[in-house]
């Protein structure tokens, strides 16, 4: 009888441990989901965004500070090292582009990659990121997406890019009725990969102080 009530028992507790970490299946619903998040989320072009990138290249880290705020075609994007190790600001303006370091060393050109490859020899594509950040594909080339029950997207391989939302969260943005967008998102080309924490979405407002890093200030 005791062997019983044992078995018994195993088998219970095996039958809730399958039910708690179950699924939800993905259904015709759920892509539909993702295609309604896709035509929402195209519109959002205004926001400010606070994070934390942490950059792989080769077998060099670097850790930064980003700062990002956009309205429509104008985007400035900052990146800061702790202890004030420096500072890069893209201003891009549809095809004009402007990055200054905090030496004073100024370039300028059409396409935001290029212009970042040149002064940091990071190859980090913002015009895909301009998309990928909101957890969508930008329009422009083919994708492979993998999505959730609830149509979020769980990874999109683009450009050659393999991008991984590992985390969502309602963003404060009335105007847009608080979709769920990325807060924790990896992305991986060849020997550059970058993790992105998000910690703050709200509409768009200039990003001052520059210092991204409160806590490193004097």
């Amino acid at each position: 009888m005791r062997l019983f009530f044992l078995s018994l028992l195993v088998v219970l507790l095996g039958a809730c441990s399958t039910t708690r970490f179950e699924t939800p299946p993905i259904t015709d619903e759920s892509h539909e989901q993702w295609q309604q998040r896709q035509q929402q989320l195209a519109g959002l072009d205004a926001w400010s965004i606070r994070g934390r990138v942490a950059l792989y290249l080769d077998d060099d880290v670097y850790n930064l500070g980003l700062g990002w705020t956009r309205e429509q075609e104008d985007n400035r994007i900052k990146l800061e090292a702790s202890l004030g190790q420096g500072l890069v600001l893209l201003e891009k303006n549809d095809s004009k582009v402007k990055l200054t370091t905090s030496d004073g060393d100024i370039y300028y050109g059409s396409n935001a990659q290029q212009v970042l490859w040149q002064s940091t020899g990071w190859a980090i594509p913002i015009e895909g990121l301009e998309y990928w950040i909101k957890g969508i594909n930008h329009p422009d080339s083919s994708y492979l997406p993998l999505i959730d029950y609830q149509g979020l997207a769980t990874s999109l391989q683009q450009d050659d890019w393999q991008i991984n939302f590992l985390e969502y969260k309602n963003a404060g943005l009335d105007q847009y009725n608080n979709p769920a967008l990325p807060r924790k998102m990896y992305m991986k080309r060849d020997k550059l990969a970058l993790k992105i924490l998000i910690d703050q979405w709200q509409a768009e407002q200039d990003l001052n102080p520059s210092r991204l890093f409160p806590d490193f200030t004097d």
